[in-house]
């Protein structure tokens, strides 16, 4: 079958696997052990705050290990929670988050469809552990051929010199067959503008784009990859 693109990169968290729920329940985990609590403003600080350093982490500006505590300690201090309580609810989140196996929303059904024509890849800025923990226990991880983290390559998403340790590993790689899905327009769609390749940005929650970051294409459910593969769209 001729396919305009065979060799497809997925983002991993809130393209394939449902972070935002798995982050909602560490977090919940975390706060009760620790007896700290969780009030309206917990979770939308704390992924204000998150968004903020994994943004810094994308541009080079802090390692990995910094977002993992820079997030709590803010959101720590805005919440006015104590600051000796914050290597642990980090380090009791960081565990909790291993066993966050969501879905999003018909992502098995098209990837076992899309991966009898094409070739897939996981490429993600995520914590390794836990991404090799959420991608066996939900039983994504068998479509994949293999799965780039950016521990591993040494540079984030969207830096070329992610996309290219990648694409050097990826046997027969042709950038016109190529193609990154994800849901962020700074790490993902970027990225791919960076890498040179076509870009998909999955939006399921209609966010409007006020960026001048353009993907190629935007979609809002999983199934609608199916038409752009085969040249479709």
């Amino acid at each position: 079958m001729d396919m305009k693109y065979d060799i497809l990169l997925f983002d991993a968290d809130n393209t394939i696997l449902d972070f935002d729920k798995s982050e909602e329940q560490a977090l919940r985990q975390a706060f009760d052990e620790c007896s700290l609590p969780f009030g309206a403003n917990t979770l939308p600080t704390y992924r204000k705050n998150n968004i903020r350093q994994w943004q810094l982490f994308e541009q080079g500006i802090i390692e990995k290990s910094q977002v993992l505590v820079n997030r709590f300690a803010e959101t720590f201090a805005e919440l006015n929670l104590p600051s000796e309580k914050v290597d642990r609810a980090s380090a009791l989140y960081e565990e909790y988050l291993h066993y966050g196996y969501y879905t999003v929303a018909y992502a098995e059904e098209v990837l076992e469809e899309l991966g009898k024509n094409c070739r897939l890849f996981i490429v993600s800025n995520g914590v390794k552990s836990i991404q090799d923990s959420r991608m066996k226990g939900s039983g994504l991880g068998k479509y994949f051929i293999k799965r780039f983290v950016s521990e591993e390559v040494g540079f984030p998403k969207p830096q070329k010199g992610f996309f290219d340790y990648c694409f050097e590993r990826i046997s027969d790689f042709d950038k016109s067959r190529a193609f990154i899905i994800g849901d962020s327009l700074t790490s993902d769609i970027q990225g791919g503008v960076n890498a040179e390749i076509d870009t998909c940005w999955f939006n399921p929650n209609h966010i409007v784009n006020s960026s001048d970051i353009m993907p190629n294409y935007e979609i809002d459910d999983l199934r609608q990859l199916t038409s752009i593969v085969n040249g479709n769209k």
